[in-house]
């Protein structure tokens, strides 16, 4: 298998995936699951040897996500020798109802639709030898881990140079990219300094700040309380040394000073509208307010209704009926912060307008 390290692989044309034995790798330690977007790999097709995709562990975190040294891998790209093949009888499915035979240039349609099939088959067609490049998603079925093809195609290489590109390629790729440790962005990281002397109040402020800029940045829509405990970046600023003011000199041990660190910045937070629990009894999910799509189609939705009414035809909607609306419709426990929070975010989307203070219309 070429860019292999000598490792078998085979296709399967039913399938259209590539089937191959895990073996056992070291554990390795896994980026925190809520930092995988800040990871520009994250989302592309990672050209792999194949021995890495057979030895990468599968994410203690994330069902169906593979580490490598940290890194989360979904998707692959390969380039290898087809070693063996399995196939069955291709089936197509043709109707139509028409009562004459339709022609296209003197050509029958069915005539011409066999030829295209014809075409297709001989392009998917892999044979013992042929040189294919695939890819796809990594997936154990049946205790064996397999590439499930969302595209794969022959490669016509005679003089081996896509062969041979691949290969001086891939250990940049690994020298540069995979093999680097995942760096957490500046602003995550605590400043040692401004930690000194930290009360328990100003501390819950600072990083309070810091989860604003990460949910911000990584455009995350929900999250639960304890991901944020298990990210390196806010643990290790949440379990510095406090001077602790008298409201929580009982916080005793680090975990129990993390976890009340961390309800206090969830609970400041949701105070100034940047997120919000629409079951707080019950559901433990925190939404991001400004990522949040059904509160802002709920928002617009009851905008644009009350305002084909003649009572708000001309101001509009008032801040509070809205807020009103979205308790009734949505959930009860939106608060004023976060109403006015997806009130903003719609008029710099330009899908609402105010006419007047605390007054909307929408088209």
């Amino acid at each position: 298998m070429v860019c292999s390290k000598e490792d078998p692989a085979a296709i399967s044309s039913d399938k259209q995936s590539f089937w191959m034995q895990s073996e056992p790798a070291k554990p390795k330690k896994e980026t925190p699951s809520l930092l995988w977007g800040l990871d520009p790999s994250f989302l592309a097709f990672a050209k792999m040897y194949i021995k890495d995709i057979l030895e990468m562990k599968e994410s203690r975190q994330v069902q169906s996500m593979f580490m490598y040294k940290g890194r989360p891998v979904k998707q692959v790209d390969i380039l290898g020798t087809v070693v063996y093949k399995r196939e069955r009888e291709n089936f197509y499915n043709y109707g139509g109802a028409t009562s004459h035979q339709s022609t296209v240039g003197g050509l029958n349609l069915v005539e011409k639709l066999k030829k295209l099939k014809e075409l297709e088959f001989q392009s998917v067609r892999m044979e013992i030898g042929d040189v294919i490049r695939v890819r796809g998603h990594i997936r154990v079925f049946r205790e064996q881990r397999e590439v499930v093809a969302s595209i794969y195609y022959k490669v016509d290489d005679p003089v081996c140079d896509i062969q041979i590109s691949r290969m001086l390629e891939l250990p940049y790729i690994y020298r540069n990219i995979y093999d680097q440790p995942f760096q957490v962005p500046e602003q995550l990281k605590p400043e040692s300094q401004e930690m000194n002397n930290l009360t328990f109040s100003s501390l819950v402020r600072q990083l309070s700040e810091k989860v604003k800029s990460f949910l911000m940045e990584g455009r995350v829509e929900n999250f639960y309380q304890r991901e944020l405990e298990t990210m390196e970046p806010f643990i290790s600023m949440a379990s510095q040394p406090l001077c602790l003011d008298q409201e929580n000199s009982s916080c005793g041990s680090t975990s129990k000073q993390v976890h009340h660190i961390f309800r206090d910045v969830l609970g400041l937070l949701q105070e100034k509208g940047v997120i919000f629990q629409k079951l707080p009894n019950s559901d433990k999910v925190y939404h991001v307010t400004d990522y949040k799509k059904e509160l802002h189609e709920v928002t617009i939705g009851i905008i644009q209704a009350d305002c084909k009414r003649q009572r708000y035809a001309e101001k509009g909607c008032h801040f509070l009926h809205i807020l009103s609306g979205v308790r009734q419709v949505y959930s009860p426990h939106v608060t004023e912060a976060v109403m006015q929070r997806v009130l903003d975010a719609l008029e710099r989307n330009s899908d609402i307008i105010s006419t007047m203070d605390k007054f909307y219309v929408a088209f």
